[in-house]
């Protein structure tokens, strides 16, 4: 037996929505400046990123407070002797009688922070040419292909968002 199917019939009335323009969204194309960084950088993976950014407001740090840290994200034994042996992090003093030994972000760490700042408040595009980025190089694989074009997709929204006159 087949069962009968009843039409529907229905008048639809038009919903007006009432948006609100966001206070902040610089943290947009996030997740494409953090792979950006990450390759253009040679970090071993986005969890070093993440503890550059903690370590670069921290200013002088232990070890321990590293250690610290590293508790909340994926485990790497490794992490600290890579930073430092890629220059990401530097000795600020010696260990003395009485006092710890402190490091803090290296100058190539902090410089590749404050890149990161701008082009997330939209002072500046993610570069394009393979020359300065390696996801634009011929020989990258597939899955820098796929992020050359949200790279793209980013700089025409910053381009546009630069471009309208803000409300405030």
């Amino acid at each position: 037996m087949i069962p009968k199917v009843k039409k529907r019939i229905s008048k639809r009335e038009d919903k007006i929505f009432f948006t609100r323009e966001a206070k902040y969204d610089f943290m947009k194309h996030w997740s494409v400046i953090r792979r950006w960084a990450v390759i253009n950088y040679e970090l071993k993976s986005s969890a070093d990123l993440d503890m550059l950014m903690f370590l670069y407001s921290e200013h002088l740090f232990s070890r321990k407070q590293f250690d610290r840290y590293a508790n909340h994200m994926s485990w790497d034994r490794f992490r600290f002797d890579r930073l430092l042996r890629d220059g990401f992090i530097r000795k600020f003093r010696e260990k003395r009688w009485g006092e710890a030994l402190l490091y803090e972000v290296s100058q190539k760490g902090k410089k590749m922070i404050s890149t990161i700042y701008r082009k997330m408040l939209g002072f500046e595009a993610l570069p394009e040419s393979p020359r300065r980025n390696k996801v634009f190089k011929r020989t990258a694989p597939f899955s820098h292909k796929v992020l050359s074009i949200a790279v793209k997709d980013a700089n025409r929204d910053i381009k546009e968002r630069r471009q309208r006159p803000s409300l405030e």
